[in-house]
């Protein structure tokens, strides 16, 4: 039986069209759906929007909803899909006759195929659109929050109470670069850039070396070095392959680096 309304029913839906576009509508109180142009509940809405000349396929565009919506309350739904499920479970035939369709998914070929046809080169419904754009919002605020945490963590062990601290002593005051303020505070290099401006701290101009910065780079090559051979220390690593007899240009291919820069660091003239 239709029912005017219900509890959970905003007043907004009743009595207008295309209310809650991309959304379908439904009272949990009474387990229904609401008709989005009507404004009347029911328990399933396929034979229901006859009555508005359209069909279910005609509904669902219509009013912005996914072309696999069910127009049903979620309990008839779930008894649908048991039904369905147990009948193709029983008959030996129906599973023979899904067999080809269940390779091609394994495949890739059904998603394929699916991807290539007319109607998926449709615009996407609204409730589709809502629903992308709900997940990238939840992405976002998980990245934000758990780079806040990394910041946060980079402070404690540092030992500065807050973000403007930090950056006034690390960068400021004791000069290492934008990069290497980045990575100690575990924050990207355009934020702090952004913050340094915000803070009112000046930057430096691309080029003016401080003894601190020239020695954070040599560092971050060593580093990088080190790495590239797996070495702990890239200096003692040089040293003992000098020994075993490698050449200054064996020891530079090895490294990624110039001749002069593994010169200066075994001390070969």
């Amino acid at each position: 039986m239709a029912v005017e309304s219900g509890p959970g029913i905003p007043p907004s839906a009743l009595g207008a069209r295309h209310p809650n576009f991309g959304r379908l509508i439904r009272d949990e109180a009474t387990d229904t759906v609401v008709c989005h142009v009507c404004g009347r509940a029911f328990r399933s809405l396929g034979a229901h929007i006859r009555v508005h000349d359209m069909t279910a396929a005609e509904y669902r565009r219509e009013f912005g909803l996914l072309r696999t919506r069910a127009l049903s309350a979620r309990s008839l739904s779930r008894q649908q899909s048991r039904t369905r499920l147990a009948g193709y479970r029983a008959s030996e035939e129906t599973q023979t006759r899904f067999e080809a369709g269940r390779a091609m998914a394994r495949s890739g070929e059904l998603a394929r195929r699916r991807w290539n046809t007319d109607a998926q080169r449709r615009p996407d419904s609204e409730e589709l659109r809502q629903a992308r754009r709900a997940s990238l919002d939840a992405g976002r605020r998980t990245q934000t929050r758990a780079a806040g945490e990394r910041t946060a963590a980079a402070l404690r062990a540092q030992g500065f109470t807050d973000l403007e601290q930090a950056l006034r002593t690390v960068y400021a005051d004791q000069q290492h670069s934008i990069e290497d303020t980045a990575r100690i505070l575990a924050i990207g290099r355009n934020p702090v850039r952004r913050l340094l401006t915000e803070y009112g701290i000046p930057i430096r101009p691309s080029g003016q070396n401080s003894a601190t910065g020239r020695r954070a780079r040599v560092q971050l090559n060593d580093r990088a070095a080190a790495e590239r051979v797996g070495a702990q220390d890239i200096r003692v690593w040089l040293r003992e392959r000098t020994a075993e007899g490698a050449t200054l240009r064996e020891l530079a291919a090895a490294t990624g680096r110039s001749i002069p820069w593994v010169a200066a660091r075994t001390g070969a003239r």
